[in-house]
C-alpha cells in the first residue's frame, strides 16, 4: 500500500494525428507513484501504470467512451475524474506532452548519437522524392544529415532505394569471442534485399487520403453532405499483392438540443435522426450505408458515429446526414495499411495533389480529418456564412443607440436560427436587434418596429410550440449561449377603468406579458380609429416591454407619452429620446 505522502501524476501524451476540433485525444496515460520519504528501502521509489487508452470507461456527463475521450471532452479535470473512477487513485498532478515536448525532452538529455563511420548515401531510382532531415522547427530540409525520406507527393507508386549505412547495432568483440554493442561497424551497401524482405530493394511508396465533401457547406436540417471518399493508392504493392484493407470512419459531431434554438424532432419510440437531447447533429444513415456497418458507441444507440466497411477495399465513400442548423464536427478515416493504423491525409485536389496543412508552434501539420463545415476560425460557424466575422458568443449589435448593446442571442444562435410560424430562419448579428412577440389573438405590433427593432411575430398557435417555458425563446440553447432570452406574449385584457394596457413583467424576466384591454379602447375611439388605436396601445406596451417608461414631460408627439390617446407613431429621439434609452436586458 502507497504511504500518505506518495504523489501521483498523471501524464497524458496527446496524439497529433487526429485533430478534433477542441482538443486532441490523449493515446498515452500514465499513472506515476512517486514514494515520500520515511519509506525505508521504498524512499523515492517509482511505480508507473500504463493504462490503454481503449479501455471502455464510464466518462462523466457522457457516457460509456474509450478512456482517451475524457480529455478533449473536458479536460485534465474530467481526465483526472474519469482515470480516478477506473483505478481508484486520483492524481493529484499532471503532466501534459505531445511529441515537439517529447522531442525536447529527448534533447535535454543529451540527444541520440549515432557514430556512423562514412557518409550516407541514397537513392530512389529516379521517383522523385527527397533525402533529408528535420531542422530545430520539426520542417523537413534536403540534404545532410540524411535522416528521413520525403517521397513525391503527385506519384505515389513504387520506388527503388539504396542506402549506405550503420546497419549492425552488435559484433563479437575479438578478444572475449562476446557480443558486444557496436556503432561503429563497416557500413554496407543493400544487396538485392530491403528491409522487408523483398527482393531488388523495392518497396512501396503508398498513400491514404479522404476527399474535402464539404466544399461551400452550411449546416441544414435533414441536408446530405459528402460524399467523403477515402482511399488507399496504389491498388497492389511492389509484389503485385493488392493494397485493400478495411476502412474505418468516426465521426465526431456536436449535440445540440433540438435542430435550432426553438424546435426539435423527437418520436417515440426514438428514431434514428431525431434531434433531442443526447442526439449528436451529423449521423451516418441508419439503417447502414451500402457496404458499411454502422454503429452507435452511447447507451441508446442514438449517436450513429463509428462506421467500416464490411470488406477490405482501396477506396470507399460516406455520405453525413446534417441534423441540426449549427452542427458541426469532423469526420476521420484510419486503415491498417501496414503494420499499424493511420489516418487519411485531407487532399484538396487530386490535379495539382493538395493537402490540408496547418500551423501548430511554427510546424506544419497534415490535417487528418474532414471538417463539416469548413470552420478555418474555429468558432463554430460555417466560414461560408456572410455574417461569420467575430466570436462565437459576439452579441455586439448596436442598431438604435440603446444603452446596452446586443439583443440576447450570441453569434452563433443567430446562425443557427429560430422556426418563426413554422418555416426556420436565420438572425443578422450585426445590424439588427430582434425581439419576439407571441401574438395569438392577432393584436398586431402596431408602430413596434419603429424603435429600431427587428419584431418577429408568431402568431399560429396551430404550430408546435416555437418557444419554452417562460416565453423563451432559445430554449434549445447549448455552444456559445449568453443567456435566456424571452418573447412578449400579447394578451387580450379586461381591467378597471383607467388602463388601456398593461406590461409587466419586462423582457429581462421570466413571462413578460403585455396586457391590451380591447374593450375599453373600443369603447373610448369612434369606430373608423379603433384599429388605430389599438396598433397604438400595442406599441406603447412594447415599448414597456423593451424597459422604457412613460412620457409625461418633453417630446409629446411620441408612442411612450402617457396615455397616448392622441394616436402618435413614433417614438421619440431627442434629449435623449426613447430611440436611444430602450434594451432587451
Amino acid at each position: 500500500m502507497a504511504s500518505p505522502s506518495a504523489t501521483t501524476i498523471l501524464v497524458l501524451g496527446l496524439e497529433e494525428t487526429k485533430r478534433r476540433e477542441i482538443s486532441p485525444t490523449t493515446d498515452v496515460m500514465l499513472l506515476v507513484r512517486v514514494e515520500g520519504e520515511g519509506q525505508g528501502e521504498h524512499d523515492g521509489r517509482i511505480d508507473i501504470l500504463s493504462i490503454p487508452r481503449d479501455t471502455q470507461a464510464f466518462i462523466p456527463g457522457h457516457g460509456v467512451y474509450k478512456l482517451n475521450h475524457a480529455y478533449p471532452f473536458g479536460g485534465v479535470e474530467l481526465a483526472q475524474r474519469t482515470i480516478f473512477q477506473v483505478v481508484g487513485l486520483y492524481p493529484q498532478k499532471y503532466v501534459l506532452l505531445d511529441f515537439a515536448g517529447f522531442k525536447r525532452i529527448i534533447g535535454c538529455l543529451g540527444g541520440v548519437t549515432l557514430n556512423v563511420r562514412q557518409e550516407m548515401k541514397c537513392d530512389d531510382g529516379g521517383a522523385g522524392g527527397e533525402f533529408g532531415h528535420l531542422n530545430a522547427q520539426g520542417d523537413f530540409v534536403a540534404g545532410d544529415p540524411i535522416t528521413h525520406y520525403r517521397a513525391a507527393l503527385d506519384n505515389p507508386g513504387i520506388v527503388q532505394l539504396r542506402a549506405q549505412c550503420d546497419d549492425l547495432p552488435t559484433a563479437l568483440d575479438p578478444a572475449t569471442g562476446q557480443e558486444i554493442q557496436t556503432f561503429d561497424d563497416d557500413p554496407w551497401w543493400t544487396d538485392g534485399t530491403a528491409w522487408d524482405g523483398s527482393p531488388n530493394g523495392r518497396f512501396t511508396v503508398w498513400e491514404f487520403t479522404i476527399s474535402d465533401g464539404a466544399v461551400g457547406f452550411r449546416p441544414v436540417l435533414d441536408a446530405w453532405v459528402g460524399p467523403f471518399t477515402a482511399k488507399i493508392e496504389p491498388a497492389t504493392d511492389h509484389n503485385g499483392q493488392s493494397m485493400a484493407r478495411p476502412i474505418y470512419f468516426e465521426l465526431f459531431s456536436s449535440a445540440e438540443p433540438g435542430y435550432c434554438l426553438n424546435r426539435t424532432r423527437e418520436h417515440d419510440p426514438h428514431e434514428w435522426n431525431d434531434t433531442g437531447l443526447g442526439d449528436t447533429d451529423l449521423k451516418f444513415s441508419f439503417p447502414d450505408q451500402q457496404g458499411l456497418t454502422v454503429h452507435s458507441t452511447d447507451f441508446n444507440g442514438w449517436w450513429q458515429n463509428e462506421a467500416w466497411t464490411n470488406e477490405e477495399v482501396t477506396t470507399c465513400a460516406v455520405d453525413i446526414m446534417c441534423l441540426d442548423y449549427g452542427a458541426f464536427g469532423t469526420l476521420t478515416a484510419t486503415a491498417t495499411v501496414i503494420g499499424y493504423p493511420t489516418a487519411a491525409r485531407l487532399l484538396l485536389s487530386d490535379n495539382p495533389r493538395t493537402y490540408s496543412t496547418y500551423q501548430v508552434n511554427g510546424q506544419t501539420l497534415y490535417r487528418e480529418y474532414a471538417p463539416i463545415p469548413w470552420d478555418v476560425d474555429a468558432n463554430y460557424i460555417a466560414d461560408v456564412w456572410m455574417r461569420n466575422s467575430g466570436n462565437a458568443a459576439d452579441d455586439e449589435e448596436d442598431e438604435g443607440q440603446c444603452p446596452v448593446k446586443g439583443d440576447g442571442f450570441t453569434r452563433y444562435e443567430e446562425y443557427r436560427g429560430f422556426c418563426v410560424n413554422g418555416p426556420w430562419t436565420e438572425l443578422d448579428p450585426d445590424a439588427h436587434k430582434d425581439v419576439f412577440v407571441l401574438d395569438w389573438n392577432g393584436l398586431g405590433i402596431g408602430d413596434f418596429a419603429a424603435l429600431g427593432v427587428v419584431p418577429h411575430r408568431l402568431y399560429v398557435p396551430q404550430q408546435p410550440a416555437e418557444f419554452g417555458p417562460d416565453y423563451q425563446m432559445n430554449p434549445n440553447r447549448g455552444t456559445a449561449n449568453k443567456q435566456l432570452q424571452h418573447g412578449v406574449m400579447l394578451v387580450v385584457w379586461v381591467n378597471d377603468p383607467g388602463y388601456l394596457g398593461y406590461t409587466v413583467p419586462r423582457l429581462n424576466a421570466p413571462k413578460p406579458t403585455s396586457r391590451i384591454d380591447v374593450v375599453q379602447i373600443q369603447g373610448l375611439f369612434p369606430p373608423p380609429q379603433q384599429q388605430e388605436a389599438v396598433g397604438v396601445i400595442v406599441s406603447h406596451e412594447l415599448g414597456h416591454a423593451c424597459n422604457l417608461e412613460h412620457h409625461r414631460t418633453g417630446t409629446f408627439d411620441c408612442i411612450m407619452w402617457d396615455p397616448p390617446t392622441h394616436l402618435p407613431h413614433a417614438y421619440c429621439s431627442e434629449n435623449p429620446g426613447c430611440r436611444m434609452l430602450w434594451r432587451l436586458y
